[in-house]
């Protein structure tokens, strides 16, 4: 039996979790879950786990495609940071498009009480 890391254990655990409150966001209906955004965190984080478990299966995948050894975790490292930070830039766009439209909403509704029509 091929001994399991703690650096494994660990980032399986992260993926679980990561899977687990992005399903719990989507069964409760909350604003920003999305099931694009349910779909690309199972997708991303299975991917994390996937790799966490199977730890020789990136450099197997890897070198069926022709890109060497060492090249992989340098891939599987950069995709990881890449898609959470555009996750987080995804979050924070959501939460202004939402403050906007209610910033937007209150003035009109002012204006509109007032009897201005600017």
């Amino acid at each position: 039996m091929p001994r399991v890391s703690f650096y494994q254990i660990i980032l399986a655990a992260v993926a679980i979790a990561f899977m687990y409150t992005g399903l719990v966001k989507f069964i409760r209906k909350e604003k920003k879950q999305t099931i694009i955004k349910l779909l690309a965190t199972i997708f991303i984080w299975g991917s994390v786990l996937l790799f966490a478990i199977f730890p020789r299966l990136p450099h197997i995948v890897s070198r069926d495609l022709g890109f060497g050894e060492n090249l992989n975790t340098l891939i599987f490292v950069g995709f990881v940071v890449v898609l959470m930070i555009i996750f987080k830039l995804l979050t924070i766009i959501e939460r202004l498009e939402r403050d906007i439209s209610e910033i937007v909403r209150k003035e009109a509704l002012k204006k509109l009480s007032n009897g201005t029509t600017e």
